[in-house]
């Protein structure tokens, strides 16, 4: 596909995602009004932003050859749209200042993700990834800048969020949304923690336990 294409398609893309926030649609998939090529279009978006190096809250270190990993990277379109459906949610919530809805529906999203266990680390990180691109393109916070025939920069701008566009009623849906998501989420048990090392005895204490042996 053609840059100057694929920029066109971006505007509509954008302008779909925003008349659909527009109209207060938020309990519908909007990937119901994306072509496959549109959701083509934001996959290659979101492995354009994906950190090479991503260091996750719990110290390991993630690592992507940009290079040569693409086709072991990126996710099928089916799972694709189920993210971007997600992320569409996720700005709703976030335009809303709804933050902890957006915190739920996001875990919700990764969960469903981590359940069938078929992910590597990578996959999982470029599946964040989309999410978040997603938000921003819903938004209308997405830029994207051709800086050659076949090269493309995707800046992410910072949202706001605004009373003025989310009344109540709109505020009541996306929370609907959301907790319908959420519901259907499979829960995750964390793995239950090691048992503790046992206490280090001085060489003393031993010759004591062994003499009343």
């Amino acid at each position: 596909m053609r840059m100057t294409e694929k920029r066109g398609l971006t505007l509509s893309i954008a302008a779909t995602l925003l008349a659909l926030g527009a109209a207060g649609a938020t309990a519908q998939a909007p990937t119901k009004e994306l072509s496959e090529k549109s959701v083509l279009v934001l996959m290659d978006y979101a492995w354009s932003i994906l950190p090479s190096i991503f260091r996750a809250p719990n110290g390991r270190v993630i690592e992507v050859d940009k290079k040569t990993q693409r086709d072991q990277v990126i996710v099928p379109v089916d799972t694709a749209r189920d993210v971007i459906k997600a992320g569409y949610l996720s700005a709703q919530a976030q335009l809303c200042d709804m933050m902890e809805e957006q915190a739920r529906n996001y875990d919700a999203l990764m969960a469903r993700e981590l359940v069938k266990k078929k992910w590597t680390e990578q996959q999982l990180l470029y599946i964040s990834t989309l999410h978040r691109m997603t938000i921003h393109m819903a938004a209308g916070k997405l830029r994207v800048v051709e800086k050659g025939p076949d090269e493309i920069q995707v800046i992410q701008e910072p949202i706001e969020a605004s009373k003025e566009t989310c009344p109540d009623d709109k505020r009541a849906k996306v929370k609907e949304g959301i907790a319908a998501y959420v519901a259907g989420a499979p829960v995750i048990k964390a793995a239950p923690p090691p048992p503790p090392a046992p206490p280090v005895q001085p060489a003393s204490a031993k010759e004591k336990a062994k003499d009343k042996k």
